[in-house]
């Protein structure tokens, strides 16, 4: 069989399973065999129900084994099914359980066999939730992101099926000189063990091929567009006198750090090459005012700028501020204007009678024609990809490019994943912000903590944020607190304005909770992730996260940077039913630390970058799902030997950069870092 041959050409497969596959973006035998697992449990042996650790991932001997009971508790105001069972293998006693699943009582062994496995709860006795039956130790087992209508088992069951047709026919896909140059695995070992390993030690073999792979070709698509860019003829702009003329605009003085930069943009812009730069900076160190100068040079010399924001109500402010400034040539363009708003803009985008224009991605929409784009900048780097900066960017005569990201990235790191751009770096925060009071909260402080927020909302006037790691309840974490169960538990405790906001609400209702949230008419908004690209509110002076555990140290610091926006004193509370030493760990360094790229490099180093980049949560498939496996040093090697490849006269080396620059034709205008 071949790669690209469907899914449903596999003995196994049928229609309903490709369709659950296809949810996850998987329709070819290349797309599953490339889907790599989140995790691996390793259950090559049982471990005494004495020596279990909360919160792991484990199997244990049936030694003893009673009768299951089945109850029907109350639980969120609606009757549940419980299934119960006690075990024993004579070193202690564990209670397991599952929650709406009555069926599994015909699964559970009468007598004393086999063994169990599944994850340990101790919070309250010797539990384990959701444990599975098994003749045997099932070795190293994968766990897979999932979706709507598949299980671990029917996914396991896929990739096995995929396994097993291909078996004994993989094609080589790097140089002989580089496996034995940078001792690699060969692909098919890699791809049987990256899904079900013999041993960590084979697994560790896989991840390495992978990583390195992905590495290579990911740096030689990055400077394929470096090459690209460097052929374009762009736009000179006149930068004399702007510096001066702009900071007489600005009712404050910009810190070092943003003078140094404007220096850099100032010298990009003058340049006949296309700008095309990355500045990094925490949330609130003032991006935004070095992207307003960028546009200010471009329409000094009579051109137009372009700022895409990822969401409306961001959209809005970055409007408000330029009309301060700018007057009526600025200009705002969203999805949710109506019809007739939208029309009038676009008429004066086309006529040239505004100079600084933003929206949302109704920037790149058909219908939206600038007279002279000069220069187009991209707000949060990580919510757009190439391929929508590039749609924005051929509305004009090859503009300038500049994109602003607050997610704090390694300079090591950075040379890697932006290969294409400069990066400039912002560390400094504008003067008169007080640090963020970083703490750490125990379990058993949770409800002393939330009435403590109550009295300050109350008696100061402020706001808070609370952020959960997910929308809803889940089976697999049941310790895990939901934005939803969260809402409904404060909604009721506190005597306070509460408002839920997560992702699953439309755009519409989520810039109508943001807006209420900025403008005072909200106290306490329970939210996800989805306030890490979020409005400016310096009310907002205390930050809650649910289960930190649940997050990367960089996430975690960025959520901090949505608070102490003002002069006012600001707390972020860190709350975790974890024991485990790493989370620890890593609490303990946002508690002593608030220099983003200090805790970026912390992260690279307890977690790696593929986890701090966020990668290994999705498992995407193809380039972008090997890099969550790497390792710095293995990033760094693959990165080198792409240098050397770019620079060797080598016919079979020039074949080979040609041939992955094909094969991922299709991925180079998606890269984008989330």
């Amino acid at each position: 069989m071949k790669l690209d041959d469907r899914l449903t050409d596999i003995k196994g497969i049928g229609p309903k399973r490709a369709e659950a596959l296809g949810r996850l973006g998987l329709f070819s035998i290349r797309d599953i065999l490339y889907f790599s697992p989140r995790e691996h449990f390793d259950l090559r042996q049982a471990k005494s129900i004495s020596s279990l650790v909360h919160g792991e991932y484990a199997i244990v001997k049936i030694e003893e084994i009673d009768k299951p009971k089945v109850a029907y508790p109350m639980i969120m105001g609606r009757r549940t099914s419980l299934v119960s069972v006690n075990i024993s293998d004579g070193t202690g006693r564990l209670r397991l359980t599952w929650f709406n699943q009555p069926y599994i009582r015909t699964s559970i062994p009468d007598s004393p066999c086999g063994f169990v496995h599944g994850r340990v709860d101790l919070s309250h006795g010797a539990v384990m939730v959701n444990g599975a039956f098994t003749a045997s130790p099932p070795g190293m087992l994968p766990v897979y992101p999932l979706t709507r209508g598949l299980g671990q088992g029917s996914m396991r069951s896929s990739v096995k099926a995929v396994l097993n047709e291909m078996a004994g026919s993989y094609e080589e896909t790097l140089p002989e000189s580089i496996i034995k140059d940078h001792s690699l695995c060969r692909i098919g070992f890699a791809i049987e063990n990256i899904h079900f390993p013999v041993s960590p030690e084979t697994l560790a073999l896989a991840k390495r091929r992978l990583s390195f792979e992905n590495a290579l070709s990911f740096t030689l698509l990055l400077e394929s567009l470096r090459e690209r860019t460097s052929r374009s003829k762009g736009v000179s702009f006149n930068t004399e006198g702007a510096a001066d003329a702009f900071l007489k605009l600005l009712p404050y003085r910009p810190t070092n750090g943003q003078l140094k930069i404007m220096g850099e943009i100032e010298k990009d812009m003058r340049s006949s090459l296309p700008m095309n730069r990355l500045i990094q900076g925490d949330v609130g160190s003032g991006k935004t005012m070095l992207a307003f100068y960028a546009m200010f040079i471009a329409a000094g010399s009579g051109y137009q700028a372009a700022l895409m924001a990822p969401t409306g109500i961001l959209a809005e402010q970055h409007y408000k501020k330029l009309s301060s400034l700018f007057g009526e040539r600025a200009a705002l363009l969203t999805g949710s204007m109506k019809k007739s708003e939208q029309n009038a803009v676009l008429e004066r985008i086309a006529k040239g009678e505004v100079s600084y224009i933003v929206g949302t991605q109704s920037l790149i929409e058909q219908g939206v024609a600038f007279k002279d784009l000069g220069i187009v900048i991209t707000d949060e780097q990580h919510r757009f990809g190439v391929r929508q900066r590039a749609i924005l960017g051929s509305k004009g005569f090859s503009p300038d490019v500049l994109i602003m990201s607050a997610t704090p990235i390694p300079r090591t790191l950075s040379l890697i994943l932006y290969g294409d751009l400069d990066v400039s770096r912002l560390t400094e925060l504008p003067g008169g912000r007080k640090p963020v009071a970083t703490r750490y909260v125990p379990p058993e402080k949770r409800s002393d903590m939330y009435r403590y927020i109550e009295k300050e909302i109350t008696s100061r006037g402020i706001q808070a944020f609370v952020v959960c790691p997910m929308i809803e309840d889940s089976e697999e974490l049941p310790d895990t607190c939901s934005a939803e169960s969260v809402y409904k538990e404060l909604k009721d405790k506190l005597s306070v304005r509460t408002e839920l906001l997560h992702g699953r609400l439309k755009p519409s209702k989520r810039d109508e909770i943001m807006a209420g949230f900025r403008d005072g008419n909200i106290d306490l908004l329970i939210s996800t992730t989805v306030i890490e690209v979020g409005v400016d509110v310096p009310n907002a002076c205390i930050m809650v996260v649910e289960a930190t555990e649940r997050f990367g140290l960089a996430q975690l610091h960025q959520l901090r940077g949505r608070v102490g926006r003002s002069d006012k004193e600001s707390y972020c509370f860190l709350l975790s039913e974890s024991r485990a030493d790493t989370v620890k760990e890593r609490i303990g360094t946002l508690v002593s630390s608030t220099d983003g790229f200090e805790i970026a490099e912390k992260d690279l180093v307890t977690r790696g970058p593929g986890e701090l980049l966020g990668l290994r949560q999705h498992g995407e498939p193809g380039i972008f799902g090997g890099l969550a496996f790497s390792d710095m040093e293995t990033l760094t090697e693959a990165r080198d030997a792409a240098i050397k490849l770019i620079r060797s006269g080598n016919k079979e080396d020039r074949a080979f950069i040609r041939e992955t620059i094909k094969r991922y034709s299709t991925q180079l205008e998606d890269i984008a870092i989330n």
